[in-house]
């Protein structure tokens, strides 16, 4: 897993993103808009903290090509 630690500079973790698209329900979509207007959060930090969080959550499954959680 490839996260920004304090030691790399913000213009280096920036420039080893990869770029994605994500589809969100509508209603989603939209409270995620509300929260990063709300907090001035980019949508994408969220979305880069929950696919972490998500990676945190699965960590122990030992998953086989195609098989789901």
């Amino acid at each position: 897993m490839d996260l920004q630690t304090p030691m790399m500079s913000a213009a280096t973790a920036a420039s080893r993103l990869e770029p994605m698209l994500v589809r969100l329900p509508p209603t989603l979509a939209q409270q995620l808009r509300q929260l990063a207007r709300a907090t001035r959060i980019r949508q994408s930090d969220y979305l880069r903290e929950a696919v972490s969080d998500l990676l945190v959550k699965y960590s122990n499954l030992k998953l086989g090509p195609g098989e789901r959680p």
